[in-house]
């Protein structure tokens, strides 16, 4: 068997290719895919995850590594990111930061998807953390920690949080919203030696932390929002765990004090995700050639590996024939945490294509054609079965697009 690994139960979705909109072309745009804008504060935005977004205000600290660009990548999206290191909600409604103008003017008529991280910063949250750590090793210049303002603070951020997710709705009426609490910084119960937090200090902390969900929940169903419970998935991710997916108090130099780290974009990236696949955004499922025979898109041997060949092959419903989509904007492919590759970026008649991965190059973009092709817009060619063979282990390739069976892929039902 070509396919070897097996997989969880798969979502069947009736339209999981045939319904890729946008009826390509060879002229259509190698970056078309979803319109996606990602919005917040620093645990959006990434700071001291390498690498940084070329291009991005210095100021903001935007990390290629950080969720939305993980998301954007495996999905092929069009992603415009304005999260910005130290932004509040204001700065998302009305700008000023570093310059800036409002974050929520990135999102237009057209966009598809809108991710939110924000409110930590309008009740200090990373902010007191910090100063108690530091007032508790001997710092100076530590600032103090105003807990009364906080509280005041609390009592307008529900109220802030809705005027985010209808300003969104205002500009991008059909777009699918989705509030990302913050991560979880510290352990449910008693600290570590990175952590030095006071009894008292862990319980007001906790409270906050508390409270900025519970407004963030308030606020998604205000607004017809859907909330991606990152604060609940990172708990036992704490920055005291033995897999934090948040730094602590002194991180390795470069890193930054309290913020997330790769395996915590990592994971918020996939509860993102999630949270599309369950949305609709997109959908999961097997790839069938219209040849004879039963034969749908595979991962050779189920390889994770870069470079790993995909195929033809007898559906079989395992993971290596598993793919997500976007049905109504086209562009990446992806299984097993790869995408689908043109090989070396290839456009050129018999371009074999394989499982990398997910960049976001035009190498990984899939349009679908009004006949069922899967057209590589970056080629302007098709993904194609070489003389439509039927025979198992036949290495896909792209190839002028010519409306043949061997270019026809529909959802297996």
């Amino acid at each position: 068997m070509s396919s070897t690994r097996t997989a969880g139960p798969l979502l069947l979705v009736p339209a999981v290719v045939a319904a890729l909109a946008l009826a390509a072309s060879p002229a259509a745009a190698a970056d078309a895919g979803l319109g996606y804008v990602s919005l917040g504060s620093s645990f959006a935005a990434g700071p001291g995850i390498p690498s940084a977004q070329p291009g991005s205000p210095a100021a903001c600290a935007r990390s290629t590594g950080n969720y939305p660009s993980v998301v954007a990548r495996d999905l092929g999206a069009d992603h415009t990111d304005v999260s910005c290191s130290g932004a509040t909600t204001a700065h998302v409604l009305d700008g000023g930061q570093a310059g800036l103008g409002p974050q929520v003017d990135a999102v237009s008529a057209g966009t598809r998807v809108v991710t939110v991280t924000i409110g930590g910063n309008d009740v200090n949250y990373l902010g007191s953390v910090g100063v108690y750590s530091c007032q508790n090793t001997g710092g100076v210049n530590c600032g103090t920690v105003d807990r009364e303002a906080v509280d005041r603070a609390f009592g307008a951020l529900t109220a802030r949080l809705e005027n985010v997710g209808n300003a969104v709705r205002s500009r991008a009426p059909g777009a699918r919203v989705f509030f990302v609490s913050y991560f979880t910084l510290l352990p449910d119960s008693g600290t570590c030696e990175g952590v030095p937090l006071t009894a008292d200090q862990l319980a007001f902390e906790r409270s906050v932390a508390s409270r900025l969900v519970d407004a963030t929940n308030a606020a998604a169903r205000a607004t017809g929002a859907t909330v991606v419970d990152l604060a609940g998935a990172s708990r036992g991710h704490d920055a005291c765990s033995a897999v934090p997916w948040v730094e602590d108090f002194t991180p390795a130099p470069g890193r930054a004090t309290y913020h997330p780290n790769e395996a915590g974009m990592a994971g918020a990236a996939r509860l993102v995700e999630a949270a599309l696949d369950a949305a609709g955004v997109t959908a999961t499922g097997p790839v069938r050639s219209a040849l004879a025979g039963a034969k749908c898109v595979d991962v050779a041997g189920a390889g994770t590996a870069n470079g790993t060949a995909v195929q033809l092959f007898g559906c079989n419903g395992t993971g290596a024939q598993s793919w997500t989509v976007v049905p109504d904007a086209g562009g990446a492919l992806r299984a097993l945490g790869g995408c689908l590759d043109a090989t070396g970026g290839g456009t050129a008649n018999g371009t074999r294509v394989q499982l990398w991965e997910c960049n976001g190059t035009g190498a990984q973009r899939w349009l679908a054609g009004a006949d069922g092709s899967l057209v590589n817009p970056r080629s302007g060619r098709c993904l194609d079965v070489p003389n439509a063979s039927t025979a198992d282990r036949t290495r896909l390739q792209l190839f002028d697009c010519n409306g043949t069976a061997a270019q026809r892929w529909t959802p297996a039902g």
